[in-house]
């Protein structure tokens, strides 16, 4: 059986809510319907009962003045009476009153009958006589049948007002029913697990990341527990991440140190070597060949020494006009021990390509792309292309490399910071974020061509003129 998450619950719950609220109002709005359907049932059983006292009244004035003028009037309410009935007879029926309404109309017939056998023989007819005996009884039988009608209609107000009483502390009830199982349902469901989470932020405040139990139920407060403990897991690595790139910026400032250590004995080597050159040349073939080697490898290692302690020196950005080609020349020659046997680089860049760039940090960039090519590819063969292209008012530099590509889902996230495919501890996740930020600076544009098994493609615009208020 699927249990149902949080989400449907509330749903659920607010649906029963809605009906059984809805039920009442609308039982309620009955009632009250039919409460003033009874009022007015009792004001027209109180008219036919006081026509009918005004018929009695009238009926012995007659035999108090023997005034014949009294029948017609007598006659005219008995016909309102009639009328009046009609009209109450079918909820008369309805409350079980049927005897009562069916004597009320049978004693107005027989009434009627009486007044009219007494209006043609008014001036015989006296108040002990059989006639007037008979008129009398049957207003007595219509005044005990009116004033039970009314008590009928009364009796049904009361019962209606009773519903409504009911019905309101039946609604209280449901209401008191709905508040507690709300307030067990919040405090179990959304409070209960919020304070868990409330105590979980405290602990990874405090550096002290324990997940959280999870349920396997679909509940979307689970769901929260399984993005905290995801967001752990990611804060652990940002952690080892951010280790490793303090190491890192330890390193810079090791090897900046060593660099200028190292200026000296190259200095020292090439000084040597150059005397000896002058004092041997000639002299030798073979020695004169390896002094040359000497020199040559003493300036390379000098351009080294001289390529890490610009890139390691911190200045604010200043962009001003650089060979690119000369740049590129030189990021490479400071990952040139990473290449190996296996990668070559390819660079197709003109000689007089010249654009404004901050040499440090543009060349930081570059390192980046260009270890990044060298790790895709890893132990295979492979070739690192570096090329550029013109455009109207942009320089196009593309690097590119025939590693094993980049998924889609790895592309979407290439430039986020942080995000790596490396193993923990072999990769901080910042270089290509650092490269975005770097471009950005150059008012530049970076974006990535990758598709699995083909290799992947990074392509730089950069604007050929500075800006005009730099």
């Amino acid at each position: 059986m699927v249990r149902p998450n949080l989400r449907h619950t509330i749903i659920l719950g607010i649906a029963i809510f809605t009906l059984a609220f809805g039920s009442i109002a609308l039982l309620s709005l009955s009632n009250l319907n039919r409460l003033q359907e009874a009022v007015l049932l009792v004001e027209r059983a109180d008219d036919l009962r006081n026509l009918i006292l005004e018929i009695r009244r009238e009926e012995k004035n007659f035999f108090l003045y023997q005034d014949g003028s009294l029948f017609s009037v007598g006659r005219e309410n008995l016909n309102r009476a009639e009328t009046i009935l009609g009209e109450l007879s079918g909820e008369v029926a309805k409350l079980h009153g049927e005897a009562d309404g069916n004597a009320l109309a049978q004693g107005m017939t027989r009434y009627g009958e009486l007044l009219a056998r007494l209006s043609s023989s008014a001036g015989d007819v006296g108040e002990n006589s059989p006639a007037a005996h008979a008129l009398r009884e049957t207003g007595q039988t219509l005044v005990e049948h009116s004033r039970a009608v009314a008590e009928l209609e009364r009796d049904n107000i009361l019962n209606i007002n009773q519903r409504l009483r009911m019905t309101l502390f039946i609604s209280m009830g449901v209401v008191a029913l709905v508040v507690l199982a709300l307030v067990i349902f919040v405090s179990k469901a959304i409070l209960g697990p919020l304070t868990q989470v409330q105590a979980a932020t405290r602990r990874i405040a405090q550096g002290t990341f324990v997940p959280l139990a999870v349920r396997e139920d679909g509940d979307e407060i689970q769901q929260v527990f399984v993005a905290l403990n995801s967001m752990v897991d990611e804060l652990k690595k940002r952690q080892t991440q951010l280790v490793q790139a303090q190491k890192l910026s330890s390193i810079g400032t090791l090897a900046s140190g060593i660099a200028h250590q190292l200026n000296n004995p190259l200095n020292n080597i090439s000084t040597s070597a150059q005397i000896l050159a002058e004092e041997t040349g000639g002299q030798d073939e073979f020695a004169d060949k390896m002094m040359t080697n000497i020199t040559q490898e003493t300036l390379r290692a000098r351009d080294i020494v001289k390529g890490l302690l610009e890139f390691s020196r911190h200045k604010d950005f200043s962009p001003a006009p650089c060979n690119l080609k000369e740049v590129l020349e030189s990021a490479v020659r400071l990952v040139s021990g990473q290449l190996g046997p296996r990668i070559s680089v390819d660079i197709r860049v003109p000689d007089d390509v010249t654009l404004y760039l901050d040499r440090q940090r543009f060349q930081e960039a570059l390192l980046n792309l260009i270890i990044n090519s060298i790790q895709a590819i890893g132990d295979r063969e492979g070739t690192i292309r570096i090329e550029t292209l013109r455009e109207t008012d942009h320089k196009v530099l593309t690097i590119s490399d025939n590693g094993p590509g980049m998924s889609p889902d790895t592309l979407q996230r290439i430039f986020d910071p942080f995000f790596s495919t490396k193993e923990v501890g072999q990769g901080t996740g910042l270089g290509l974020y650092i490269v975005y930020g770097i471009i950005e600076e150059h008012r530049g544009t970076i974006r990535v061509d990758s598709t699995p098994g083909e290799g992947t493609s990074f392509i730089i615009k950069l604007p050929l003129e500075p800006e005009e208020n730099a």
